[in-house]
């Protein structure tokens, strides 16, 4: 029962008996796991605030054979991302990262990619006067990485490129279609979210720009990208029920 160590970000924590926490965590090196963090609800000293929700940390733990759970030993805390500001779209931007990483990622599988890409997300929404902007680039990369995006650069059937639309998508097809193309159910997205996308496959996010990008501007790339992961997973995301009843 060797020690492990890795660098993660804390997706959930609650209560388990008296004394424990159990906790959600996506680490680096080991992908997204579970674990039984030991009176962490007693006493602060072994974890201290490391384990509230959105922490970037170094933590340790035991992993036993046949157990699904694993033994958290410590956790130091590099960063902390919750910061709501007392308002409610950060709030709700920020637990629809993590309801996207507990939907999206499988359990311990390494992902590299998807670890990098929340670290740049929840820094720029700790920056950042808006939620719109990172967190549509957040739910476009999570579609991809999770290869439900198909390209966006040219026609699915005859390849003729997309680039000045317009272009038409839909949740149960892994296509882009020209309008020649088109197929029906498709919907159309227009010329603005198609050019939102390129931009946001090409460029890390630090070089994208906020201005300009509002709940209206997301709208569109945002409802197209959140249907493909609600078919893919056969369920309503909670985050996103959110946003509509606040709409």
């Amino acid at each position: 029962m060797p020690l492990a160590e890795s660098e993660a970000v804390i997706l959930r924590a609650g209560a388990l008996g008296e004394a424990d926490k159990l906790v959600s965590f996506f680490s680096r090196r080991f992908g997204r796991l579970r674990g039984v963090a030991p009176h962490a609800r007693r006493s602060r000293r072994r974890f201290g605030a490391a384990l509230e929700p959105l922490s970037h940390v170094q933590v340790s733990f035991f992993e036993r054979e046949s157990q699904e759970l694993v033994r958290l030993s410590e956790a130091e805390l590099l960063d902390a991302y919750w910061d709501a500001r007392g308002d409610w779209e950060r709030s709700v931007a920020l637990n629809q990262v993590v309801e996207l990483a507990e939907w999206l990622l499988p359990e311990r599988e390494p992902a590299e990619r998807a670890f990098r890409l929340m670290l740049a997300v929840l820094g720029r929404l700790k920056r950042a006067d808006s939620v719109w902007l990172p967190l549509t680039y957040y739910q476009l990369w999570m579609v991809r990485l999770a290869g439900w995006l198909p390209a966006l650069e040219e026609c699915s059937r005859c390849r003729k490129p997309l680039a000045d639309g317009p272009v038409y998508v839909s949740a149960d097809r892994g296509e882009s279609n020209c309008a020649g193309c088109r197929r029906p159910g498709q919907r159309l997205l227009g010329a603005e979210s198609l050019r939102a996308a390129l931009e946001m496959l090409s460029k890390p996010l630090d070089r994208i720009p906020d201005e300009g990008w509002d709940r209206r501007r997301a709208a569109e790339l945002q409802n197209y990208l959140l249907d493909v992961v609600e078919y893919h997973g056969e369920r309503k995301l909670v985050t996103r029920e959110l946003w509509h009843e606040k709409a």
